[in-house]
This record gives structure tokens, C-alpha cells and sequence, in this order.
């Protein structure tokens, strides 16, 4: 008992000592805390206010240095969609509903079913490449951009700097003379890397020269042309083809010196191909095509622009003759050796029909085909058809998963946006006038604006607008890919229109007729938001450019030789360039630099060219 009780006595007076001590340190403190107080109020009342924060102890940190003209950043979240999302389709877009029948070849046998080795996905857009430029039609696999970089737009002017001539080609008796670059014909722009530039099959000053960038334009006069981008000079001598190219052609996203072109306008024999071009060398290395006896259309042709899946080494080539074609290429880049091959396996074909489509070119049935350049989500690609209807593919088992109707031919190239919030995507599309029933006889009919949801197929909603039939050749309606906004305009989408009804001004009268429309919906509801209409009509796309601030410009080419700035908000145009001559391609941004090619007809009357514009 005694031996606990001295026991306890002995841990309280420590217990005291230690209070003692630890009330004295903070009448210390305190009375320290006073006096700066004291200090601080003697201070003028612009001094920073006292904190105890600044009398304690804290970890020692770096100091912040402010870079002079660094433009003000906001962060913004980074949100991501789930990789695996479902496909799963309302009823209304069950392919049954349409009739479809679908078949499958591969390496040279019919099959009833395919399941890929490797699993194929594509990430997000941004993740498309890490070479900077734009390497395929719309920039990436959700096809929503012409344009690399932010722009420096003070003056908002525009000024050609250079151009280069181009030729024509006969393509054959009954098949056509074709100039310059057709539709969508967007030309490839690269920074080639250091190591890859010294192997490059370019003049030797271009080797040398650091920052190198250059321009990849296949064009109609049956060769494939190779600019600088800053000056126009040539950095090769072109490569002929021999054959019309009125698509865009693709460059391998890995930064592999691979260049992937279709042919537009099939030979007298009736066989076109599909290429891969070896840049180190400067000649074509490989090809699949000719005539295809697995497909159910005799027309064939390659319009769309590749995508090339770069985890699995897989090319994916959409055909005009209503074939999708994929093959794992087996491609070795060695650039130490500069030496680039591939060594393609068998190709994967899907074919596809249904309820009111024709094996030949009837006027009075749906067409097959595909000219628009197929968009990719995950492991889906989205595309629509000379049929008007909008398909959903797997593409690792090769598997309709759902059918949307979208009313008449459609060779726009589907635009996804993501929607992260709400764990979703958007397809955002549109059609021509030229099988609709009635349309040839009456000449009109409907061309809509549509916003699809991806995984379900839902129409979300749609904007309908008379247009003209026009011809078989020329039709009416929408051959431009829409722009889904960014930066200060991510509530609008942009289209555009051709052969619809306009009203426009001309030296200060009011005119009506059938020309083109430039037109900018509320992302959410559809609503329209402004429209901007004149007489001359648009088959190039709408190409949209931010600055710094992310504000947004529109560049918009015309079939009269016209390339127009447009405010993005009100769509009023800003300035003007007399290009000589129609435009029916697309144009690709750079920088401060745009590039396009023209027809050589119509417009201010120059010859078809190539040409380089500046940007401020």
C-alpha cells in the first residue's frame, strides 16, 4: 500500500514541474505575441496584418517566380469517361428494324464470326498523337478539329504568302479531267522529330533546318505534293501516283514515316486501290484493292481518311464500294537504320445491307458505300453510308451493335464529343439531298442537323432546312463536318450548308436564292443562335481557331474562291481573301499558317493551286 501511494505521490510532483515549466513558456509566448502587437500597430495600415502563423515555425519553401507575359491559366478539371462503356441502343435503332444483313471475310474466308487477338481501342482525342500537326481528316479519331495549335489573332486579317502550282489528269475515257484538290482533300501538316527528319526522303537543306515542318497533299492531278509550310518551297519532287485522290490521305499517329491514301476516281478497268506510302524512300510499298468481288457494290473507291489504332498496329480504311476494311499492318520503324516497313496480315472486311439498298448505282434504291471518314470511340467506330443510314460497329469482333436512319446520303464525317459529367458521348451529323423520294423529279428536299447520343443511338435533336437537289454530281444539303465548339464557345456547334434558300446582300441589295449557310446551334436544345448566309455554297468544312484567351474564329472557303473570318458569337464575317478559284477542300492550321488547295475554276479565274496563308 505505502510502496503504490509514494508512487503516486512522486508522478504528480513531476506532473506539477512539467505544468510549471509549459505555463511559463506561454505567458513567454503570449507576452512575445503582445509585443509584436504593439510593434504592429505602430505600423503604417497598409502593413500586413499580424498572424500568429508568422511567429511559428514553418517548412521551408521555393521561391514562386512570375514569368513576365505568361498568359494567365485557369486549371481545369480533368475528367474521364469510363473506358468501358455500354452500347446499348434504344429500340428504335435495332438494325433489325432495317432489314440489315451483315457478312464477314477473313484472310481470304467467309466467316460467321471474328474476335480479335489483341483488344483495339482508341483513347481519347488528344491521345490520337503526340506529332504535332494534323495527320488525318478532322485531326484525330472524334474528327473535331482542322487545326493544330493556338493562333495569334490581333489584326483579324488574312494574307496568301505563297502558292504552288497544280496540274490535271485525265482519269480515263468516260471517267473525267480532274484539277487540283477536291473534296474533303485536307492536306496533311507535320513537325517532323529531329532523328526522323535526318532519314526523311527531303532535300538536304530541309534536313538541316530545325523546326522543319511540312505539308502532305495528295491532289487530283495524280501526284502527291510536299511543301514547306512556312514558305511554299518543295521538299521533294512530287511522287506521282498516277491516279485521282479527292480525300484526305493519313499519317501514322506513332510518327512512323507511313503515309495512307485511297483513291477516288477508279481506273477504266474499274479498280481502285488503297496505298501506303514509305516516306524515307518516297515510293509506294504496299496496297490492297483492284476490284473487290466481296463487295456488294460495283463501285469502287476510297474517299474516307484512314485511322490507324497505334497499341495494336491496326489500319481501318472505310471503301466507297460499302466494305469496311481493317489488317494489322506488322510495321517496323528503324530509325537508327532509316528503314521503315510493313508486313500486312490478311485483311478483316465487314460488308453491310438492308432494306431498300441496291447492289448497283439504281437511282430509285439506296447506294452502299462510304466516302465520310469513320470516327472512333473506344472500340466503336461511327460512320454513315451513301444510304443515309449511320452505322455503330465493333470494331473487335466486326459486330453491328446499332442502325440510325439519318434520311439520305451522308458522307459528312461524324464529330464525337465527349461528355464526361454525365458519362456520355455525342455524335453530331447531317445529310444531302439526292435519294430522297421525289427529290430528283421535284429537285428539293430535306437536309437535317442531327445530335445523336453515342452509347444508345437516340436522336437527341435534329434542325430541318429545305435544299436543293442540285445534280447526280453536286448534290444539296450538308457536305461539311461540323465544328463542336471549345473555349468561349463550347455551347455552340457549327455547320454549314449548301444549295439552301438564303437571303444575302449584293453592293446593297437584298437578294433571295439558292447558295450557301453557315448556321451555329445551341449545343444543349438545338436552337439556332445565328445564321450567316450568301450566294456562293460551301463544301468545304467549317475550320474553327482559338487564341491564347480561347476566343474563336471561324474560317469558312467557298465554291466562288472566297475565304472568310467569322466572329464565332454572331457569325458576321470579319474579313475577306480572294483565293482565284473554287474551293471544295478542307483546309489544315498550323500555327499562324493555313493551307488549302483550289479547283482552278469559277471564282477570280486563276489556275489550281496550293496555297499558304497567313494568320493575324
Amino acid at each position: 500500500m505505502r510502496r503504490g501511494y509514494k508512487g503516486r505521490q512522486t508522478g504528480y510532483r513531476k506532473r506539477s514541474i512539467r505544468w510549471g515549466r509549459f505555463l511559463l513558456f506561454l505567458a513567454l509566448l503570449v507576452a512575445l505575441a503582445a509585443a509584436v502587437l504593439m510593434l504592429m500597430s505602430l505600423l503604417s495600415p497598409d502593413e500586413k496584418p499580424f498572424s500568429i502563423k508568422d511567429i511559428l515555425p514553418s517548412k521551408t519553401q521555393a521561391p514562386q517566380v512570375e514569368l513576365p507575359n505568361e498568359p494567365a491559366k485557369t486549371p481545369v478539371p480533368e475528367l474521364k469517361l469510363l473506358s468501358e462503356l455500354a452500347i446499348a441502343p434504344v429500340d428504335e435503332a435495332n438494325p433489325s428494324n432495317f432489314g440489315f444483313r451483315t457478312d464477314l471475310m477473313i484472310s481470304g474466308e467467309e466467316a460467321a464470326s471474328f474476335l480479335r487477338s489483341e483488344d483495339l481501342s482508341f483513347k481519347s482525342a488528344k491521345e490520337y498523337t503526340k506529332l504535332p500537326g494534323i495527320l488525318t481528316f478532322g485531326g484525330n479519331n472524334y474528327r473535331n478539329t482542322f487545326v493544330y495549335g493556338t493562333q495569334t489573332v490581333n489584326e483579324k486579317k488574312l494574307a496568301r504568302i505563297w502558292e504552288a502550282d497544280l496540274g490535271s489528269l485525265n482519269a480515263g475515257e468516260g471517267l473525267g479531267t480532274w484539277t487540283g484538290t477536291g473534296w474533303t482533300g485536307m492536306p496533311i501538316i507535320v513537325e517532323w522529330p529531329e532523328k526522323t527528319r535526318r532519314i526523311l526522303g527531303i532535300k538536304q537543306e530541309f534536313k538541316d533546318k530545325e523546326h522543319f515542318i511540312e505539308v502532305i497533299y495528295p491532289a487530283m492531278d495524280g501526284y502527291i505534293h510536299f511543301l514547306e509550310l512556312e514558305s511554299g518551297r518543295r521538299t521533294r519532287e512530287p511522287l506521282k501516283l498516277g491516279v485521282v485522290t479527292k480525300g484526305t490521305a493519313s499519317l501514322d499517329p506513332r510518327g512512323y514515316p507511313l503515309l495512307y491514301t485511297g483513291q477516288g476516281i477508279p481506273d477504266t478497268r474499274g479498280g481502285s486501290w488503297f496505298r501506303i506510302v514509305d516516306l524515307i524512300k518516297n515510293e509506294v510499298i504496299w496496297k490492297f484493292g483492284g476490284v473487290d468481288p466481296f463487295a456488294h457494290r460495283k463501285w469502287q473507291a476510297y474517299d474516307s481518311s484512314a485511322l490507324i489504332n497505334a497499341a495494336t498496329d491496326t489500319l481501318i480504311a472505310p471503301g466507297e464500294n460499302g466494305v469496311i476494311y481493317t489488317v494489322k499492318l506488322n510495321s517496323v520503324y528503324d530509325e537508327a537504320g532509316g528503314k521503315v516497313f510493313v508486313n500486312p496480315g490478311g485483311l478483316e472486311k465487314y460488308r453491310y445491307i438492308g432494306d431498300g439498298y441496291g447492289v448497283r448505282e439504281e437511282n430509285d434504291k439506296r447506294w452502299l458505300g462510304i466516302e465520310n471518314s469513320a470516327a472512333a470511340f473506344r472500340s466503336y467506330a461511327f460512320f454513315t453510308d451513301n444510304g443515309g443510314r449511320l452505322q455503330c460497329l465493333d470494331l473487335n469482333t466486326l459486330e453491328l451493335k446499332y442502325v440510325v436512319d439519318v434520311t439520305d446520303d451522308s458522307d459528312v464525317s461524324i464529330v464525337i464529343e465527349e461528355d464526361p459529367e454525365n458519362n456520355t458521348f455525342y455524335l453530331y451529323t447531317a445529310n444531302e439531298v439526292d435519294k430522297q423520294s421525289g427529290a430528283a423529279s421535284s429537285g428539293g428536299g430535306k437536309s437535317y442537323h442531327r445530335k445523336i447520343d453515342g452509347p444508345t443511338g437516340r436522336v437527341l435533336w435534329q434542325n430541318e432546312w429545305d435544299a436543293r437537289y442540285g445534280s447526280t454530281s453536286s448534290n444539296g444539303g450538308t457536305l461539311g463536318t461540323p465544328h463542336s465548339g471549345r473555349g468561349k464557345i463550347k455551347d455552340l456547334v457549327i455547320f454549314n450548308a449548301t444549295l439552301v434558300p438564303v437571303t444575302y446582300t449584293e453592293e446593297g441589295i437584298e437578294k433571295q436564292g439558292n447558295g450557301g449557310r453557315l448556321i451555329a446551334y445551341d449545343k444543349q436544345s438545338g436552337r439556332e443562335v445565328w445564321r450567316f448566309e450568301q450566294y456562293s455554297d460551301y463544301w468545304s468544312s467549317p475550320v474553327v481557331i482559338y487564341d491564347l484567351e480561347e476566343n474563336a474564329y471561324i474560317l469558312q472557303g467557298d465554291r466562288n474562291g472566297r475565304l472568310r473570318m467569322h466572329d464565332s458569337r454572331t457569325g458576321k464575317p470579319l474579313f475577306e481573301l480572294d483565293m482565284g478559284s473554287r474551293m471544295e477542300s478542307t483546309p489544315a492550321v498550323f500555327g499562324d499558317y493555313l493551307v488549302v488547295g483550289t479547283r482552278g475554276t469559277h471564282g477570280s479565274g486563276e489556275s489550281q493551286k496550293i496555297i499558304g496563308v497567313k494568320i493575324s
